[in-house]
Order: C-alpha cells, then sequence, then structure tokens
C-alpha cells in the first residue's frame, strides 16, 4: 500500500526522531487521513530524499516520528524551468501553479502586464497548493514562489535563458531549447502580450517559439510547454 507522502519544513535525519508541532499538519494527520502511533509515513523537506518512518507519539498537540528509511528521488526533468506567468484569474493562476508543479516545474514568477485583469495574488495559497502538488506527484523539491512584480523588474532579476510564446516564433524543439539548463517562459495573459512589449523582448534579445496554430489559453499555455520542455 502506497503511504501518504507530506512535506515537513524542518531538518530530517535517517535513524532519529523528528518532533512536529505544525498544527495544521497534525490536524490533517489526525482528523482528515485518521492516521494514529504507529502508524508509517514519507516526508520530505526539499532536499531531494524521502524518510520513510512510523508515528511514536501523535496526539492533537504533537508528533513525534521515527525516522527508519532514506530514499533519494530522481528527478525526470531536462532541465530548470521557471514559469513567468501573468496574473489571471485566481482559479486559472492556482490551475498553473498546481499542474506545472506536478509536471516538474521549479519556480513561478508571477508578473504584472499590460493586460493584466488582476494585480494581485494570495501568495500563500499559491504556495501551500504548490507545496500539496509535491506531495502528491512524489517530487524531492518543492517549487519557489516568487512575489508578484511588473514584467521589466521580473525578467531583470533572472540569470537563465528566455523564451516568449508566440504565434510569429519558430516552432518549439529539442534543439532549440536542450543547450540550456537554466529556462525560463513569458506566458502572456487572455489578449496576449502587447505591441510595446514585444517590442521590449525584442530589445533584450528574448527569442520568441510557437507550439501550433492552435489558440491556447493563458492557463493551457503554461502547462502545455512544460511539458513539452521537460517531459521531452
Amino acid at each position: 500500500m502506497r503511504l501518504h507522502r507530506f512535506f515537513v519544513d524542518q531538518d530530517i535525519e535517517k535513524g532519529k526522531d523528528i518532533r512536529i508541532e505544525n498544527e495544521s499538519l497534525i490536524h490533517q494527520w489526525t482528523k482528515v487521513f485518521r492516521l494514529s502511533a504507529s502508524d508509517r509515513v514519507v516526508i520530505f523537506n526539499g532536499n531531494g530524499k524521502d524518510f520513510e518512518g512510523y508515528f511514536k507519539i501523535l496526539s492533537r498537540k504533537e508528533a513525534v516520528i521515527a525516522i527508519d528509511k532514506e530514499k533519494k528521488v530522481k528527478s525526470a526533468v531536462s532541465c530548470e524551468l521557471h514559469i513567468f506567468q501573468s496574473i489571471i484569474k485566481k482559479d486559472n493562476f492556482e490551475f498553473v501553479v498546481e499542474k506545472c508543479t506536478e509536471i516538474g516545474a521549479a519556480a513561478f514568477h508571477p508578473i504584472l502586464t499590460e493586460r493584466s485583469e488582476k494585480k494581485d495574488l494570495n501568495i500563500e495559497r499559491v504556495k501551500k497548493i504548490a507545496t500539496e502538488a509535491s506531495e502528491q506527484s512524489g517530487r524531492g523539491t518543492v517549487p519557489e514562489i516568487f512575489e508578484p512584480t511588473d514584467l521589466q523588474t521580473a525578467i531583470g532579476n533572472f540569470d537563465g535563458k528566455l523564451f516568449t510564446m508566440d504565434f510569429d516564433g519558430e516552432k518549439l524543439s529539442g534543439e532549440m531549447i536542450g543547450k540550456y539548463k537554466k529556462i525560463g517562459i513569458l506566458i502572456g495573459p487572455e489578449g496576449g502580450f502587447t505591441d510595446t512589449e514585444r517590442d521590449f523582448f525584442e530589445d533584450q534579445g528574448i527569442e520568441m517559439f510557437s507550439v501550433g496554430e492552435q489558440v491556447l489559453r493563458a492557463e493551457t499555455a503554461a502547462i502545455v510547454v512544460s511539458a513539452l520542455i521537460l517531459l521531452q
């Protein structure tokens, strides 16, 4: 039987006990999953390893897990992918984070663009969604969630290779992206980037690519691109 898997923001070491005092996590174990002392779980802290153990103590106020197994989590992704997603409707943005986390994206950069309909974002909720998606998908890390910022600032702070989606761009291929270990993909809002923003991309030397003739919604585009880059 597959064990439940949870993210724990603490140091973990095989052969040692770990005491958990996170009330939200303890509530989840006792009330949602109905776990009890001696039940086994898998925990991870984002360092690329899974740790398995059993509850020595599990009550409404505390939990102690004895760690007796350790396993390195294999990564199937081909590069470190950063999603620069224009802020869109809350549910759609959260859907992007959930699904792209499952696929293997390394980080999400919420960006404000000229056609962004929304200007704010509940970052703590987005982080929670990314954590839960990491737990569910079995990946060994949790993606980083950056604070929302304007397009120019986000681009200026990034030290990898940047691309943006555009119908006029070259069709995305493994040859086009395969030589880069850290890639950022700029995804526009509904309505796309403006001519001014496209001129800015050109001035910055940001290459364009397309994924076909279909017109994709903003959230669909991010998921499709993540899959094409990371799962090729």
